[in-house]
Order: C-alpha cells, then sequence, then structure tokens
C-alpha cells in the first residue's frame, strides 16, 4: 500500500514539473511583449532587462528611469503578434500606458508602437519599436 501511494505521488508531482516547467522560454512573442510593459510599470528594472535584447537593455534601463518620478499603471492592455521581419516577430498592444503625475494622467496609448521581438537564449526579447 505504501508503494502504491508513493508511486502516485511521484506520478502526480512529476505531472505538475512537466505542466509548470519552461516559464518564460515557451512564451509567445506577445506574452513576453506583455511582460515587458508589466515590468516597465513597475519599474522593475531587473525584470525589464531580461526581457530586453542585449542591444536595447541601454534603451529599456532609460525607459525605467523615465518613469521613476512618476506614477505607471496599465490599463486593459492585450498584445498579439501581427507579422513577421526575418526571424523577429511583430507584437503591437492595445490599451494604455497610465503615467500620473501630480493627480495628473497621461495616457500613452500603446497600440501606436509596433515592438520587434527577437528569440535570443531561448527566450523572445523586446529588442526594438516604431
Amino acid at each position: 500500500m505504501k508503494i502504491r501511494q508513493s508511486l502516485l505521488l511521484f506520478t502526480i508531482a512529476a505531472i505538475l514539473l512537466v505542466s509548470c516547467g519552461g516559464g518564460q522560454t515557451n512564451a509567445s512573442a506577445a506574452d513576453a511583449t506583455y511582460a515587458y510593459l508589466e515590468a516597465l510599470a513597475n519599474k522593475d528594472k531587473d525584470t525589464v532587462v531580461s526581457l530586453t535584447c542585449k542591444d536595447w537593455e541601454e534603451q529599456a534601463m532609460l525607459e525605467v528611469d523615465a518613469l521613476m518620478s512618476v506614477g505607471a499603471q496599465l490599463n486593459n492592455v492585450s498584445c498579439s503578434q501581427v507579422g513577421e521581419e526575418g526571424e523577429d516577430a511583430l507584437v503591437v498592444c492595445s490599451g494604455t500606458l497610465d503615467l500620473t503625475y501630480n493627480d495628473e494622467i497621461r495616457a500613452i496609448e500603446l497600440d501606436k508602437r509596433t515592438y520587434t521581438m527577437t528569440m535570443e537564449d531561448g527566450q523572445w526579447r523586446v529588442c526594438s519599436y516604431k
């Protein structure tokens, strides 16, 4: 009986590990873009950099620094891949990044930007936007 219970627990643990494993590496380009925007709104520089390609890291840090003196919140954000450019994925997000300073809210409409996402080290990363 103990062997059967142990085997059952082992099987459940293995299923959970397989279903939860992978994390960000299995995320789509759109999911990675959303995670980048979320980290940006939270002013989480480490996460922003981890979601950025090496060529874009300096720009990403500047964006986080620019938000340090304002409140930032994502509002009704949804991202989807709209195309490809070579091996890169092109992603557009709807919704806004609302910036608050002295009780004044300025909304940045996210659908005005197309993010270029590059697969780097097995993970989609923001590499620029137009």
